[in-house]
């Protein structure tokens, strides 16, 4: 009964009960109790509890199939170790803390769950970042792929481009090809004319450096392209781009060769007072062209519009700056326009401001100070500007600091914070161009309206010089930022993005952005060439150099950023064109490859050596017929006579003949000999004077080949004293070797062992023709005279003889030497051949010749026997295999 109500009493009992007094419990234990307390809260008990029923029922229900465990276990898996391994992995307590979270422990569990959150949402960003870097990747290589196919193809020469103006995708000799589009052909004669015209320049450049003269190479260049027959609109844009190299340069004044080549490409002079010289010129000389381009503007309005202009019959610089001050700022009705100051010119009666403004902005600096001279009374509040104007041009357009500062206070106070629409916007930019001031801000829209206003605006607000806050780099910053789409939205105007660039001293990003259009890539050349005949283009370091693009960029050596352009891969892919057509103009251009030899140090002398290496790039290209041409000849009387590279050597930076012979001819020989281009490499060789390397190359070629067989006639045909460079278009190496071994009769007396060699490797060649051709007895016959094998009556005589044979084979050079297998095979082979045909005879008068087969055979295998090492186990059978055919009679009539 007891026993029922405590049962009862348990059954009854609530969790909550069981906690409690568990608790009595362990306190009644006592703190010395070897117990560990209870610390679970009610909610972990439950959890617990549950885990324990899982695992008894899983104990409860084992593997029914027995089957898969026989599977499991012949493919060597132990299915109860793995699954006990399973069962001991719980991975449900990962994610819970470490410590247990009691019920009332508010804040650890909020602490617990903020730790899981960081923990999802760091797992989350992994996988995100990783299938955004996977998306990124593939994108990456699927929009490059085209761009680099593009110069892969255009490295290896065979781009073609789709438009019908591709300058790279034909040669300057190929006949137009038919086109569906009726302008293909004339687009292709007129890319062929402006080559031909362009290569006239270049030859000039070439002759004036070879006769230390200097040349007017934009000037040059300028007339050149105003014979083109073109488009007019694409012509004026070529011209003014020329022109705009003319004046940065100041070509007038008298430019030399390299002139800017010390300063612009030296990092640290670019970025001292001779760069700050340099650029304050370009400055000058971009202010320049725009202002003789906008005085040009003026005349055409004025010329179109004569009655509202009145000019008058005194064209001077003031008559004219009225009469498009009439045009351009007077209305309809004959008001000038509005926002205009009230102080008018006296004499002209026309806005004083923007007269002063028009005189200076189309170059005419006196007129402009004159102007504002004569009108002194009527300036007012403006009068002291004149002096201070006046100050600014004979200060090269700086002021001083104290008067810049007095013209700062007064264009603050009147100027700043005014609307721009109250302002006379003449007046406003006068103020803001001689100080300098606000070189962020805008000006007025009415000044703005063309990028090349905009532009000479920018360029009168730079100085240069150090602590100047807008300099060229700023400015030429900002344009490349804005990028060729703002300049040019509609791409109409393929020069526009290229001359800006040019005004702004970005030479290298010019050349890059016009030769990108491939219908521009000719005239992109030239401009390249120019530039670096003055030394304004920067080549790169070969360790910096891109494999296929042309621009690269990076820092200086002073941590600046800059940019290279590689000028010798420029000229590489131009003279694909017509290399083969014209070896000579190819010539001229490579040569100006080494104009860079004064770049800093190691990029001169890797731009001479690039020069050589395209130079004999040249001369491998134009093969033995165009050798003469381009290195010369040697005469069968051994006078050497030069050729064009010769002739240009000191455009090509090379010393003298010796380092020609040796940087051009001889490297090129070594590379012909490796590719086996005999004929080509004895011409090169011949022509360095090493007549024993001509020889040597000839042995090599013959070794290599010798038991091809070759025509017959070849060894018979009568060969002529002729020179090497003839020779070299032979295509028989036999014929070539017995015209060398004429034409060198007299200079080989010093190399006679390699003549020798050459006349062994003839013979044996010759053997094997007349093997190969049927003609066992003949070839029989000149093995015998060679000597080599001891097949004569002399060398067989005895064992010693033999003996005597194959150590001097063992003498003899590489080129025979290597050979020796199929030498003895092809002879055992005639022996036996001539054997059987003897056996087989209907007449039976030839025992005396088959008694000399047999000796012949039985020493030849001798003769092997000592040389058993320089053949293969395959090719020693088959030699005792034929001896026993010849020597044994059994075995030749069973063959027979």
């Amino acid at each position: 009964m007891d026993s029922y109500n405590a049962s009862g009493a348990v059954a009854g009992m609530s969790l909550v009960d069981l906690l409690q007094q568990s608790r009595k419990l362990v306190n009644q234990l006592g703190r010395d109790s070897d117990l560990p307390p209870i610390q679970l809260g009610i909610d972990q008990i439950e959890s617990q509890s549950r885990k324990l029923v899982s695992k008894s029922a899983r104990g409860a229900h084992p593997a029914a199939d027995a089957r898969a465990h026989y599977l499991l276990a012949s493919g060597g898996i132990d299915a109860a170790q793995l699954a006990n391994t399973i069962q001991s992995t719980d991975i449900a307590n990962t994610f819970e803390p470490l410590q247990p979270v009691y019920d009332t422990d508010v804040e650890g569990y909020v602490r617990h769950e903020h730790e899981q959150v960081i923990l999802s949402l760091i797992e989350e960003s992994r996988q995100q970042t990783l299938a955004d870097f996977q998306h990124e990747l593939h994108r990456s290589l699927h929009r490059d792929w085209q761009n680099q196919k593009r110069r892969i193809l255009e490295e290896l020469g065979q781009h073609r481009s789709e438009g019908s103006e591709s300058v790279l995708s034909r040669s300057v000799s190929a006949a137009p090809r038919e086109s569906s589009r009726g302008d293909s052909s004339s687009s292709m004669a007129q890319m062929q004319s402006r080559m031909l015209r362009y290569d006239s320049v270049v030859q000039r450049i070439n002759e004036a450096r070879a006769g230390a003269q200097p040349l007017a190479v934009a000037r040059a260049f300028l007339d050149t392209v105003e014979s083109f027959a073109q488009e007019p609109a694409r012509k004026r844009s070529l011209m003014d781009a020329w022109r705009i190299i003319l004046n940065l340069v100041d070509e007038p004044s008298g430019v030399r060769e390299r002139e800017f080549a010390q300063t612009y490409l030296d990092a640290h002079a670019f970025h001292g007072p001779q760069g700050v010289s340099l650029r304050q010129r370009w400055i000058r000389g971009a202010r320049v062209y725009l202002e003789d381009q906008f005085a040009e503007y003026m005349e055409q309005v004025i010329t179109a519009n004569p009655l509202q202009a009145q000019r008058g019959g005194v064209p001077s610089t003031r008559a004219t700056v009225a009469a498009f001050l009439r045009v351009h700022l007077r209305t309809a009705g004959g008001a000038w326009a509005s926002g205009l100051a009230p102080a008018m010119d006296s004499l002209s009666q026309t806005p004083l401001w923007a007269g002063v403004y028009y005189a200076l902005r189309i170059g005419r600096h006196d007129d402009a100070l004159a102007l504002l001279q004569e009108n002194q009374g009527v300036l007012r509040a403006d009068s002291a500007f004149p002096a201070v104007f006046k100050v600014w041009l004979d200060g090269g357009h700086v002021l001083p600091r104290q008067m810049r500062e007095q013209l700062m206070g007064e264009y603050l106070a009147r100027f700043r914070n005014a609307p721009l629409d109250s302002l006379d916007p003449y007046q406003y930019a006068l103020y803001r161009i001689v100080g300098g001031f606000d070189t962020s801000k805008r000006f007025p829209p009415a000044l703005v309206a063309t990028t090349e206003s905009w532009l000479w605006l920018q360029l009168n607000l730079v100085r240069e010089g150090e602590g100047e806050s807008y300099t060229l780099n700023d400015l030429a910053n900002k344009i490349e930022k804005y990028g060729a789409a703002h300049f040019d939205p509609s791409g109409a105007r393929l020069l526009h993005y290229f001359q800006i660039l040019l005004l702004v001293g970005r030479f290298e990003r010019a050349i890059s952005h016009l030769y990108a259009n491939s219908s521009m890539q000719v005239d992109a050349v030239h401009f390249a060439i120019c530039l670096v005949y003055y030394g304004l283009l920067r080549v790169p370091a070969a360790d910096a150099a891109s494999q296929f693009d042309i621009y690269t960029s990076g820092v200086d050596a002073t941590g600046a950023p800059t940019a290279w352009f590689d000028f010798s891969k420029l000229v590489q892919r131009y003279t694909r064109l017509f290399v083969h057509t014209s070896r000579r103009d190819a010539l001229q251009y490579i040569s100006l490859i080494a104009l860079n030899a004064d770049a800093p140090a190691p990029i001169g002398a890797e731009q001479v050596q690039r020069c050589h290496e395209l130079v004999r790039g040249l001369v491998l290209d134009a093969r033995a017929p165009g050798f003469v041409e381009l290195l010369g000849d040697v005469r069968a009387d051994g006078v050497r006579t030069g050729g064009l590279i010769e002739a240009n050597r000191n455009l090509l930076h090379i010393g003298d003949t010796a380092e020609y012979l040796d940087k051009i001819v001889r490297a090129a020989a070594v590379q012909c000999e490796q590719e086996r281009r005999t004929g080509e490499a004895i011409v090169l060789y011949n022509l360095v004077g090493e007549f024993g390397t001509v020889v040597a190359v000839l042995n090599r070629e013959l070794g290599a080949s010798l038991m091809e067989p070759v025509d017959l006639k070849d060894f018979e045909a009568p060969v002529s004293n002729a020179g090497p460079a003839t020779l070299s278009a032979v295509s028989s190496v036999v014929t070539l070797a017995r015209a060398v071994l004429v034409a060198y009769e007299h200079q080989l007396s010093s190399v006679s062992g390699s003549v020798r060699v050459c006349q062994t490797l003839l013979g044996l060649k010759k053997a094997a023709s007349q093997y190969a051709a049927g003609q066992l007895a003949p070839a029989l016959q000149t093995l015998e005279s060679l000597q080599v094998l001891p097949l004569d009556a002399e060398a067989r005589k005895d064992v010693v003889s033999i003996t005597r044979r194959a150590d001097e084979f063992k003498e003899y050079d590489e080129n025979v030497a290597k050979n020796c297998a199929d030498i003895a095979l092809m002879a055992m082979t005639i022996l036996y051949k001539l054997h059987q045909e003897l056996k087989s005879s209907v007449h039976r008068t030839g025992a005396g010749a088959l008694l000399e087969y047999r000796s012949q055979a039985r020493a030849l295998m001798m003769w092997a026997g000592m040389l058993r090492f320089r053949m293969s186990n395959e090719t020693y059978s088959q030699l005792t295999r034929l001896d026993v055919y010849v020597s044994t009679s059994v075995f030749a009539n069973l063959i027979h």
